[in-house]
């Protein structure tokens, strides 16, 4: 009784047995495929909701506190059209449009009036809807391409609107394809719209265009909101009748500053108010006397609180006076503006800075079979100008490289407690300054320079006047104004700012004559060599024109510091080794032990159980 009882019983332990283990099977198949279906809802969610934790320390990937200001101030839909989109985009403009479609979804989750599509601007739809399951492989809905006639409006249609074609070239093994696209968008509020480029065409000429990273990505679509959302829109000035810099040399400036005010070129012609309904003015290297009428409507435009970018000089010269001959002199050209300055606090030189951190210049050196070989020379006369890392200024903040032609030094003067100064910019270490009259040579490109006689390190060049000023004619009005009585006298202005910088062709951008019309070039190409491009000077002058307009926003938007963080070549090249193996063997461990430590607890388990 006692061996059949336990035959019996064996029996039924090895029936309960064998059912747990089909038990735990059917157990671990359903959670299998309860995990799978999970990872296929989450990524079907993940599609659809856009998220994203930024763990960085400076928040590359969110955006600005301004980008916020700026999207919760819209009080209307924001509809966004981006034409980058085709079958046979090069693969890293794939690339690229993800990323512009990731930075989309970022800035939709601040403003839920934001809405945006993917569009081949040359393409007619099919008029269906992308069905989700095309979405979400990726699949094209079918587009035919408009007839040749229309395609030539839409073309012409977006020029005008603001957008640059870019010109692709693929190469598909012994051949290759060509074609023009415009890659750019149109964002749209309240029957207004404003042009966004999504490539830019590359100044150096190594690469046919540059794409934008995720910040200029959010420079250049918030810039675009701010301007159609913005109820304001401030009007510049550049100051005409002086012989300052004409339209076609301050072409590039303009066209920066074009994109967040309306420039106007203005002639006082003697009209007291001429300058009132402009927000700053810009005085642009003149080379004319001012009479004494026209100093005082831009002192009374100052005293009523206007702002003025000053970018004047005393002394005259012209590259070209050495064409014929190796040396020229530098005289001085008196404008009449000096006493004006010195009354508001700042004074330019007579004199000409030299500076060992400078550009270069090509010079012959020998000549060949006939034809002269170049060699490039530094020139002390153009200095390049570094931004003060020292100084905490928005201005200054994150600039490029700018470049001076012929600048002159900049002293501050007067104790008036109302007036703050702040220089802007200055030389290197490594300059000095030549008092008038200064004789240019071009021998001293071919001689070493003596390191002693630069001893004048720092000069100034750009001040930041900011207070409230007195006026330039207090207790001198001239009779004729004095009877006036339509134009109130003010002998003190309300809290105003200038920028007064000695450089005048610190704007002045290269142009080429192409028979009778003229080409200019952006601000800042050397029409000698294409290293020597200095994107800093357009970057500058329109930070100022920002500052003084109290548009300081724009500048932490366009300015915003992220920082490169960059391996330790030295610790990489001695612990190379050592970090080789910890990549390569640690992960093989890791899966080793973890599989190792399943394998116990398992035996574990089930030694526990069938005890």
């Amino acid at each position: 009784m006692v061996g059949g009882y336990n035959m019996k019983n064996e029996t039924e332990n090895r029936k309960s047995f064998s059912q747990m283990r089909r038990q735990n099977r059917n157990q671990n198949i359903f959670q299998a495929i309860l995990i799978i279906a999970l990872i296929i809802i989450l990524n079907v969610l993940s599609s659809q909701v856009f998220f994203r934790a930024d763990l960085t320390k400076e928040k590359r990937f969110s955006i600005s506190d301004f980008s916020k200001q700026v999207l919760d101030s819209i009080d209307d839909d924001i509809y966004i059209e981006i034409f980058l989109k085709d079958k046979e985009l090069p693969a890293e403009l794939v690339r690229y449009q993800r990323t512009v479609d990731d930075f989309m979804k970022n800035l939709c989750r601040y403003s839920s009036n934001i809405r945006y599509e993917f569009k081949n601007p040359f393409t007619e739809h099919s008029g269906e809807e992308q069905s989700f399951v095309q979405k979400w492989f990726g699949f094209l809905s079918d587009e035919e391409e408009v007839e040749p006639l229309e395609k030539k409006k839409i073309f012409a249609q977006l020029y005008n609107k603001g957008l640059n074609p870019t010109y692709i070239v693929q190469e598909e093994g012994m051949g290759g394809s060509e074609k023009i696209i415009f890659a750019g968008a149109l964002v749209k509020y309240k029957e207004k719209d404003f042009p966004v480029n999504l490539l830019t065409n590359s100044v150096s000429g190594n690469t046919p265009y540059t794409m934008l990273s995720t910040t200029e990505l959010e420079r250049e679509f918030v810039h675009a909101i701010w301007m159609l959302s913005s109820r304001q829109i401030h009007k510049v000035a550049f100051l005409e009748g002086h012989d300052e810099l004409d339209e076609n040399r301050t072409y590039d400036i303009m066209s920066s500053l074009s994109k967040y005010y309306r420039i106007e070129r203005v002639d006082m012609n003697g009209s007291l108010t001429a300058l009132d309904d402009y927000g700053c003015v810009v005085i642009a290297k003149p080379q004319k006397r001012f009479n004494e009428r026209d100093k005082y409507i831009i002192d009374q435009y100052i005293m009523n609180g206007g702002k003025v970018i000053w970018l004047v000089e005393w002394m005259q010269f012209d590259m070209d006076s050495l064409n014929n001959h190796p040396t020229a002199m530098a005289l001085m050209n008196d404008i009449n503006l000096s006493d004006q300055l010195f009354n508001y606090g700042v004074r330019i030189n007579p004199d000409l800075i030299q500076d060992l951190r400078c550009l270069q210049i090509p010079v012959c050196v020998n000549t060949v079979e006939g034809k002269p070989q170049f060699e490039p020379k530094p020139w002390y006369y153009f200095p390049l100008i570094v931004p003060d890392t020292l100084l905490e200024h928005q201005l200054v903040k994150n600039l490029d490289v700018m470049r001076t032609c012929f600048v002159s030094s900049i002293d501050t003067v007067g104790e008036d407690p109302n007036i703050k100064k702040t220089i802007l910019l200055r030389t290197s270490p490594y300059s000095k300054a030549l008092s008038h009259p200064v004789e240019i040579s071009l021998d001293i490109l071919r001689e070493k320079p003596e390191m002693l006689t630069f001893n004048k390190p720092n000069i100034p060049i750009a001040v930041l006047l900011d207070g409230e000023f007195k006026s330039n004619f207090a207790n001198r009005l001239p009779p004729e104004l004095t009877d006036n009585k339509d134009f109130k006298f003010k002998e003190r202005s309300k809290a105003t700012q200038m920028i007064v910088i000695s450089d005048g062709d610190f704007i002045r951008n290269e142009t080429k004559r192409m028979g009778d019309k003229v080409q200019p070039y952006p601000l800042g190409y050397d029409k000698y060599y294409d290293a020597q491009y200095t994107p800093g000077n357009t970057q500058f002058i329109v930070n100022c024109v920002n500052y003084l307009c109290a548009d300081e926003g724009l500048i932490s938007l366009r300015m915003r510091e992220l920082k490169n963080r960059t391996l330790n070549a030295t610790k990489v090249r001695s612990e190379k080794i050592m970090w080789i193996c910890i990549n390569s063997i640690a992960p093989v461990l890791i899966v080793l032990l973890i599989g190792l430590t399943m394998i116990v607890l398992r035996k574990i388990k089930y030694s526990k159980k069938e005890k």
